[in-house]
């Protein structure tokens, strides 16, 4: 999942609130879910998806992401490094709000052929 660092809207923090226990139940046997350990729609998405058994916060080494729920993972020394991994991991990316770093991360992940899924309705780089 791929999203601001602070939701822009109510609507877009309860399609995700939502979102994550609904595929928590419909595929998470058979996939992990990866945040980069962020605040706002990452965080959100964490803590609602289950009992959090499958997901996967990617910190930098050294950090923790603080979520109530997922393993932490490290992943690069820095954020940026971090940031490149994340694009680098994922299958199916889901795109809620965002600014330039998600859309970065969003034509990376396209480019290598992931499939990335934009909710469009919340607006931000997600919008298109």
């Amino acid at each position: 999942i791929v999203g601001a660092t602070e939701s822009q809207s109510a609507d877009a923090e309860a399609l995700v609130t939502a979102i994550a226990p609904q595929l928590d139940e419909e595929i998470g046997s058979s996939a992990k879910f990866v945040t980069e350990g962020t605040p706002g729609v990452q965080k959100t998405f964490a803590e609602n998806c289950g009992d959090g058994s499958h997901v996967w916060n990617l910190v930098p080494s050294g950090e923790s992401s603080g979520f109530a729920q997922g393993a932490d993972i490290n992943a690069g020394e820095n954020a940026e490094e971090r940031q490149e991994i994340f694009g680098l991991v994922g299958d199916i990316y889901v795109t809620v709000e965002g600014d330039g770093e998600v859309s970065q991360t969003a034509k990376a992940a396209h480019a290598r052929g992931a499939t990335v899924i934009p909710l469009m309705r919340t607006g931000g780089a997600s919008d298109g």
